[in-house]
C-alpha cells in the first residue's frame, strides 16, 4: 500500500472498486465481488462502513467475506483528529504494520489519505465476529486484561531499540522535548485557573514542581535508550479483544497518534488515566509483571522490572498528570476532564510518584 493520488479518497464504493484493491493486496487472486451489503455509522472521529461481500462463483474461500471501511468525517466537533492525524494513521498502516506480518491489528487491506482535501480511507477486515470493544472505563475479566497487554507488549517489543526506529518517524530531540515542555508550562496556567478549587492547593504545588522539573524527566526520552513505538492513545475503545479470551489475541486500533517514547506511556495512558480507580488499584502491579514478563520472552533485555515500574511512575508524571489538560484545551465533555483528573492525581499519590520527583 502506497500514498495515492488525491482523488483516491473519493473513488465510487462500488464492487468493482474493492475487487482492485483486494486482488492487488492478493486476497482475491481470481474472482471478482459482485455485490457488497452495507452497513454504515458514524464515530467519533470517522463514517465507519461495514460490507458483507458477495463473490463471483471463481473467487477463492479465503476471500474476506466482511470489510470494514474508514473514512475521514470532517464535520466531527472533536478537535483531537485533524488532517495531520490522518495522514500519520494512513502513513502508520502503509510503512509500520507492513512490516510486521504477525502483528496484533486488523489486516489493512487499503490506506490512502489526500494532501488536498485532507481526508483518508481505510479498507480493513472486519473483526466484529471475532472481537469487541470494551468500554474504555471498565476492563473486562481479567483473561481479556491479558490479551490487551499481550498485544501492547508485543508491538512495543518488536521496535524496542530498533535500528529502523528513525526510519519510522522523529526521535524525541532537544527541540522536539522543548516544544513540549513550551506546550505544557503555556497551557497549565490556564487550565489551572478554570479548574479552581477542584485543584486542591497540594495537588497545584506538585504540578508547580513538575513543571519546574520537566527537562530533567524528560531526559528519559531523549536517553535514546529502550525506546520505542507507541500507539499514543492506548484505551480500550482501541485494543479489540477477542471474544473467545482463551485463544484469541488483542488487536490494536486507531493509530492516528503513534509515535517514539518510551512504552510505559501506553501503559499509564491505559490503566492509570482511563480505568476505575478501584480495578487501577486491583490489577496494575500484576498487570505490569505479565508485561515485563512478556518484553523478556519477545527477546527484550537489559530492562529490568524496576526500571519497568519506574517507568509507569514516570509516565504518571508525564502524561497521565497532564491529560485533563489536554482533554480540556481540546473541547472534551467537561465530566472526563474531572474524571481524569481525580484519576490522575490518585494514582500519582498511590504509586508515590513523588519519589521520582525528590530525584
Amino acid at each position: 500500500m502506497q500514498n495515492e493520488p488525491s482523488d483516491s479518497t473519493a473513488q465510487p464504493l462500488t464492487p468493482e472498486w474493492l475487487t482492485k484493491v483486494l486482488r492487488r493486496h492478493s486476497a482475491l487472486p481470481q474472482g471478482r465481488v459482485i455485490d457488497m451489503h452495507i452497513a454504515t455509522e458514524d464515530s467519533y472521529t470517522a463514517t465507519i462502513t461495514r460490507l458483507r461481500l458477495d463473490y463471483s462463483p471463481d473467487a477463492p474461500q479465503s476471500a474476506p467475506m466482511q470489510v470494514l471501511l474508514k473514512q475521514s468525517r470532517h464535520e466531527s466537533a472533536q478537535s483531537v483528529v485533524g488532517a495531520e492525524q490522518r495522514q500519520h494513521e494512513v502513513d502508520f498502516h502503509n510503512r509500520v504494520a507492513a512490516q510486521m506480518p504477525d502483528a496484533s491489528f486488523p489486516r489493512c487491506y487499503y490506506a490512502a489519505y489526500s494532501a488536498e482535501t485532507g481526508a483518508s480511507r481505510l479498507l480493513f477486515d472486519d473483526v466484529s465476529e471475532t472481537h469487541f470493544a470494551a468500554p474504555s472505563s471498565v476492563p473486562p475479566g481479567r483473561l481479556n486484561c491479558d490479551r490487551a497487554i499481550d498485544a501492547l507488549a508485543a508491538f512495543h517489543a518488536f521496535w524496542w531499540d530498533n535500528p529502523a526506529l528513525a526510519e519510522m518517524a522523529s526521535l524525541p530531540d532537544a527541540e522536539s522535548i522543548a516544544s513540549d515542555i513550551a506546550g505544557m508550562r503555556d497551557h497549565f496556567p490556564g487550565f489551572a485557573d478554570f479548574a479552581a478549587e477542584r485543584l486542591t492547593a497540594p495537588q497545584r504545588h506538585v504540578y508547580d514542581v513538575v513543571l519546574e522539573q520537566l527537562p530533567r524527566l524528560l531526559g528519559r526520552v531523549t536517553s535514546g535508550k529502550h525506546l520505542t513505538l507507541i500507539h499514543g492513545d492506548a484505551n480500550l475503545s482501541n485494543i479489540l479483544l477477542p471474544r473467545d479470551a482463551d485463544c484469541g489475541k488483542g488487536l490494536i486500533i486507531d493509530w492516528q497518534l503513534w509515535g517514539i517514547s518510551f512504552a510505559a506511556h501506553d501503559l499509564a495512558h491505559l490503566i492509570a488515566l482511563h480505568w476505575q480507580m478501584d480495578r487501577h488499584r486491583a490489577l496494575e502491579r500484576e498487570l505490569l509483571k505479565r508485561y515485563h514478563d512478556q518484553l523478556l520472552q519477545h527477546g527484550v533485555a537489559d530492562y529490568d522490572w524496576r526500571a519497568c515500574w519506574d517507568d509507569n511512575r514516570l509516565a504518571v508524571i508525564l502524561r497521565v498528570l497532564f491529560m485533563p489538560m489536554w482533554f480540556w484545551t481540546s473541547g472534551a465533555p467537561l465530566a472526563s476532564v474531572w474524571v481524569s483528573l481525580e484519576r490522575a492525581t490518585a494514582a500519582f499519590t498511590d504509586l508515590d510518584c513523588a519519589e521520582l520527583l525528590a530525584g
